[in-house]
């Protein structure tokens, strides 16, 4: 009986036409599209800016300085 009841209220909910008045239309279209050239360049910029940190983080590039007995600036000629 349950599910009778179940299926027929389900029917009933299904066939009920709902007026949408929502749409995405081509000005936001554009605006999303920019949003996401516009993250996947800030991103490449980044990551172009803090490249030779990331290799350092990482491991594969070691520091410049590998001498700590060295300090900037000291010019030993």
């Amino acid at each position: 009986m349950d599910s009778i009841l179940l299926s027929i209220l389900s029917t009933q909910f299904l066939s009920v036409s709902l007026n949408i008045l929502a749409y995405i239309d081509p000005g936001t279209g554009s605006i999303i599209l920019q949003a996401l050239v516009a993250s996947v360049v800030g991103a490449a910029i980044a990551v172009k800016l803090f490249w030779h940190r990331i290799l350092k983080f990482l491991g594969i590039r070691k520091p410049a300085n590998t001498d700590p007995s060295e300090k900037p600036g000291d010019n030993k000629k």
